[in-house]
């Protein structure tokens, strides 16, 4: 009853829902903080139209809505309104509201919930977001800033019946509560990363954002930034990409401690430049650890007149990035297993078609090639056999010819043979084999190759010659398919403990970023080396830039 048929033409949409007890009755004093930060949703964050829902037992639903300039009188506009109209009348039956998800009758590309904590004795209410009108990769981007402003929602709430109150431990329960159920129900880097810096920036009145570090370069990558940062400050904040780690960074990176930088020191702990453009005065930078190396940073930041950070306050933080730090390694190691799993899809279907190619080609050798001949053959022998008064001289020169064409046909079974498992590498060993190898395909692709080889031609276990052969055949197929390199290098290091194998070429390169998931599909044969040397213990490292070549480098134990 409630769908909607998505419209292509119009933006993205975002509804909430923050379901509280009947006892909350301050509506009137963050009505206007609640629709300036739904406008923000809309002006800023690329969504079309915007509504929350306010929903208590035995009450009317309060609904609050923005939309991008102009557009709510459009037709995007207006199915949204509609939607919102219809799911105010779903809420006001009291059974409907005993379900958990309220937004799952509209169907929403992507949803989440997370808790709100208002007043002790009250049962814990939920906020629930739910993405609509857009596709799903669209859906998790978008998600993750509206969990942003969702959560800066819910501090609104909160703070409008803490700040009546004495006792100020419950709102830091209520975050607690908040970052823990955020670590344990998403998996998502991106949105655990948005929800842990609105939290903290809320908690603290600062603005907040968390730099992850590149381990290659040691430079900074700006993840998020929230709090009072403008359109402005954040085109500055994203321009940081790549800058080099500022010496208070440097600092708590070493320590592994958080640092404070007060207006004495802050011209020793931060470039000129970055103070300037971001007018800092009070800084906290706070490492994010995780398995004993920094690999994030939390900063925090508040005005001149406001004091800058307490003891407590930098001791709360500091388990707020350890709380983060264990929330970033899960949804790695989540991100890693997804990222596998399509890969072993896709190896596995490349598998398959291989199969069915290397079946098809085959067929189409034997019943082409060897098939023909051999009918020829035959026809050939049949009239031998019948020509009883022909000239011994005629047949001999018959059975030439006979012979010349089963020899042929001797050498292309050969050649099939060898494509399917070299005989040479079971009958002499991975050395020759990789000789022949290396030779056959200069010589058939007038490419120059240098082959060094160590160690003598002693026997390997069956599996460890057979993986080597394949990673070459793999590697040099690749460079020929993909590099327009112009010259090759191969080494083959067989020691006592291990086997080095390296195929070095000065072609065009690889992207080996791992965000570069569009070029995945493209990457099935370097895959496929990865994992034909993980099966054996073994590792792989494939070290390349556009423009600089490629190195492949596998190491298996023997």
């Amino acid at each position: 009853m409630l769908k909607h048929i998505p419209d292509p033409k119009a933006r993205p949409e975002l509804i909430l829902i923050c379901r509280v007890s009947s006892g909350f009755t301050t509506i009137k004093q963050v009505k206007t903080s609640l629709q300036n930060t739904l406008q923000t949703s809309v002006d800023y964050f690329d969504f079309g139209q915007a509504s929350l829902m306010l929903v208590r037992d035995d009450k009317d639903v309060v609904c609050w809505h923005a939309s991008k300039n102009g557009e709510e009188a459009d037709t995007g506009g207006t199915a949204h309104l509609e939607r919102c109209s219809q799911l105010k009348d779903y809420l006001s039956d009291e059974e409907n509201l005993q379900k958990k998800k309220l937004l799952e009758p509209l169907s929403p590309v992507i949803s989440t919930t997370f808790p709100v904590l208002l007043k002790a004795g009250d049962p814990v209410g939920t906020m629930e977001i739910g993405i609509f009108n857009t596709d799903y990769r669209s859906g998790q981007y978008m998600l993750a800033k509206a969990v942003s402003l969702g959560r800066h929602m819910a501090d609104i709430i909160q703070e409008s019946l803490f700040r009546r109150q004495k006792d100020r431990h419950l709102r830091k329960l209520a975050v607690w509560l908040e970052l823990v159920n955020t670590i344990s129900s998403t998996l998502d880097l991106r949105q655990v990363l948005h929800v842990v810096t609105q939290l903290t920036a809320d908690l603290f009145s600062a603005k907040n954002c968390i730099y992850l570090l590149n381990e290659i370069d040691q430079t900074l990558i700006p993840a998020v930034a929230v709090g009072s940062y403008d359109p402005e400050l954040k085109k500055k904040f994203k321009a940081l990409k790549g800058a080099r780690l500022f010496p208070g960074i440097k600092r708590a990176i070493k320590t592994e401690q958080p640092v404070v930088i007060t207006p004495e020191n802050i011209s020793r702990m931060l470039p000129r430049e970055i103070i300037e453009d971001f007018a800092y005065s009070w800084v906290l930078l706070v490492p994010i650890l995780s398995k004993g190396k920094t690999i994030g940073i939390m900063q925090l930041d508040r005005p001149l007149e406001s004091g800058g950070f307490d003891s407590e306050e930098i001791e709360i933080i500091f388990a707020i990035a350890r709380a983060t730090a264990v929330a970033m390694e899960n949804a790695a190691l989540i991100e890693k297993l997804g990222q596998k799993e399509q890969l072993l899809h896709q190896l596995v279907d490349k598998l398959t078609t291989a199969q069915e190619d290397e079946r098809k080609r085959l067929a189409s050798d034997l019943h082409d090639g060897i098939i023909q001949s051999l009918i020829a053959i035959w026809y050939r022998l049949q009239r031998i056999s019948s020509a009883e008064k022909a000239e011994s001289q005629k047949w001999h020169s018959e059975i030439t010819d006979i012979t010349n064409v089963l020899s042929e046909q001797i050498q292309e079974v050969r050649r099939i043979l060898y494509d399917l498992r070299p005989i040479i590498l079971d009958n002499y060993g991975l050395i020759p084999a990789v000789e022949t190898h290396v030779f056959d395909i200069s010589e058939k692709n007038n490419l120059p190759i240098e082959l060094k080889v160590n160690g003598e031609n002693q026997r390997l276990a069956s599996n460890i010659e057979v993986a080597l052969f394949r990673i070459l055949q793999e590697a040099l197929t690749n460079v020929i398919k993909h590099s327009s390199a112009t010259k090759v290098k191969v080494c083959l290091d067989i020691q006592d403990h291990e086997v080095n194998l390296s195929v070095e070429d000065n072609g065009s390169g690889i992207n080996t970023e791992p965000a570069d998931t569009p070029q995945l599909h493209n990457r099935l044969g370097l895959a496929s080396i990865q994992e034909r040397a993980l099966l054996l213990g073994g590792a792989c490292r494939i070290d390349s830039r556009p423009g600089e070549g490629t190195r492949i480098s596998v190491t298996i134990p023997i």
